[in-house]
């Protein structure tokens, strides 16, 4: 598999198209520049008790660069760690172990968690720039992208099909060589779908996010986020939609710019054994290719990537780095020592929760923990049923794809919290239940994950697999239940996973709707969180997460754990 651009797609190459590129290069390079600048501007303690959004159209422009600058910063650190914890619990069990939980726990926790404690941490890291409240808005957009990018290179490292791997060994290539000759190529297409999702779910975290609560004050960030909560909270709809305005038009400017020609280029990473007849497109991508620059960037990645994949093992094996290993009885002690510190850690930390937790409401926790669930298994079995088919349906055909890729990342960056007038003004003025309406706004935290991830699924099955069932004739349900599903089966377990999580966040912001003055909410765990948070009672929202988070884990036991051995075990390819 190569990594590098293919100078040799176009021997019609054009000065034109090089213009056109470093044109729209050095003027992304330059507002890039202007706004990473910005970011470290000086701050007083007058700002932080005055510091708010103005709701002039004319400034959301600039507001829009000061989000694109948090979302690329929290994309380049959820990348990172995708990679380091993806590869460590794909390749070590005891790691896997403490991981794995880790990440699931950590898609359930709210947001407002977040922030409560991480604000005071990157205020004193930076006590005088605004980079202090950046990293707070950066961190929080890090956690509504990082979980689930990290599952889905997680689980593709987990089901590289077997000839592929004796194929790497057959060309004796060490560990680092598979990884970036074949394992990491391989996680390509599904990590890319589930980064644009994820992107998507950090717009759906930055309208919280650009709101930094500081002492008794709330601090507006400069951004699209800031703006349409500020729109929210003064019922202002005219400034709500200038800010959708802008929130797709970014949207369309990454699709262009970076995601499509994305989707263009991992194609050549797909596992199968016969070249497809429909082929993405995409007009940036073409003009890239078609130009003088891909010539002599290929050259430079070329160079790169020979010395990252082949000269850097040589280099290490010559300082005899290789060699530093512990004998198994080592290793042995290492793992027991790493489990004692993780069981250490959980029962001391456990026990200062439980002392800070009010004992007065754990009689209420299991009755709320059960009406939440059950509006969230509703909400997800709902989403499988209309999406799953539906994703099925576009990935299949790239022109569908080309269509809709743009369209449902628009869809999906909308936040919850827009949808929530229309329902508190339906609520109000039909005298309708907020009970029943909250499953389907718990829908809007699930549904695109579960979209995009078998969307991911089918767009990197094999060719071949598919002219297989068309030759036998496979259709109906026999079609769905002994080919479709299995086929994409993991990509659907990682969709299911996060979809999971980001419904239990969904469930605190829907049971419980404001607009304006007017507030409307119904019995659950969520409105409790949502309630004793507004509130200032920490103790008690604490008690709410916690409970949470119990509910997480024993999903996490009883349901997760067993679809990924079924993922990685069963529903293999090759």
């Amino acid at each position: 598999m190569n990594l590098l651009i293919n100078t040799k797609q176009s021997s019609r190459f054009c000065w034109f198209n090089d213009l056109i590129f470093w044109l729209i290069l050095l003027t992304v390079s330059s507002l890039l520049i202007k706004g990473w600048n910005d970011m470290h501007a000086a701050i007083t303690a007058t700002d932080l008790s005055t510091e708010h959004i103005k709701l002039d159209p004319k400034l959301l422009p600039y507001y829009t660069l000061r989000t694109t600058m948090r979302l690329v910063l929290g994309l380049f650190f959820s990348l990172l760690f995708t990679f380091i914890f993806g590869f460590a619990a794909a390749k070590y069990k005891s790691l896997e172990r403490v991981i794995l939980p880790f990440v699931n726990f950590m898609e359930s926790v709210p947001l407002v968690g977040f922030l409560t404690f991480t604000t005071v941490f990157f205020i004193a890291w930076y006590p005088h720039s605004v980079m202090g409240l950046e990293c707070a808005a950066i961190f929080a957009v890090f956690t509504g992208q990082a979980w689930n990018m990290m599952l889905i290179f997680y689980q593709t490292l987990k089901i590289v099909p077997r000839d592929v791997i004796e194929s790497a060994t057959i060309f004796r290539h060490n560990a680092w060589q598979r990884f970036w000759r074949v394992e990491c190529p391989f996680s390509m297409p599904g990590l890319l779908w589930n980064t644009m999702v994820s992107q998507s779910a950090a717009w759906f975290a930055i309208l919280a996010s650009e709101a930094i609560p500081v002492k008794a004050n709330t601090v507006e960030l400069p951004g699209v986020g800031s703006f349409m909560a500020e729109g929210l909270a003064q019922a202002n709809v005219h400034a709500i939609l200038w800010s959708v305005s802008a929130l797709i038009l970014n949207i369309i400017l990454l699709d262009q710019l970076l995601f499509r020609p994305l989707v263009c280029w991992v194609e050549r990473f797909k596992y199968e054994d016969s070249a497809s007849s429909k082929r993405h497109s995409s007009w940036f991508y073409n003009l890239i290719v078609k130009s003088y620059t891909s010539v002599h960037l290929g050259r430079i990645l070329a160079q790169f990537a020979y010395f990252w994949v082949y000269r850097l093992p040589l280099l290490i094996g010559k300082l005899k780095l290789n060699k530093l290993r512990l004998s198994p009885f080592g290793q042995e002690i290492l793992v027991r020592v790493w489990y004692g510190l993780v069981f250490a850690f959980c029962v001391y930390y456990g026990i200062k929760l439980w002392e800070y937790l009010p004992k007065v409401d754990l009689s209420k926790m299991p009755f709320l923990m059960l009406l939440t669930s059950i509006r969230v298994f509703i909400a997800m079995i709902l989403s499988l049923l209309i999406f799953v088919p539906l994703g099925v349906l576009i990935g299949l055909n790239p022109r569908l794809v080309a269509l809709f890729q743009p369209v449902i990342q628009i869809l999906a960056a909308l936040p919850a919290n827009l949808f929530y007038p229309l329902v508190a003004i339906l609520i109000i003025s039909y005298h309708q239940s907020l009970s029943v309406w909250s499953v389907l706004l718990i829908m809007l935290g699930t549904q695109w994950y579960i979209l995009f991830n078998v969307i991911a699924g089918v767009s990197s099955l094999p060719h071949n697999l598919l002219e297989v069932s068309q030759i036998f004739g496979i259709k109906g349900s026999l079609w769905w239940r002994k080919f479709m599903l299995p086929a994409v089966f993991p990509y659907l377990v990682t969709g299911i996973i996060s979809a999971a999580g980001g419904a239990w966040n969904a469930a605190i912001a829907s049971e419980l709707i404001t607009w304006g003055s007017s507030s409307r909410s119904t019995v659950g765990l969520g409105s409790y969180i949502a309630q004793t948070t507004n509130n200032s009672e920490l103790a008690q929202a604490a008690l709410g997460c916690t409970a949470m988070c119990v509910l997480v884990a024993i999903c996490v036991v009883f349901i997760w754990k067993p679809l990924y051995k079924m993922a990685e075990t069963k529903y293999r390819i090759g």
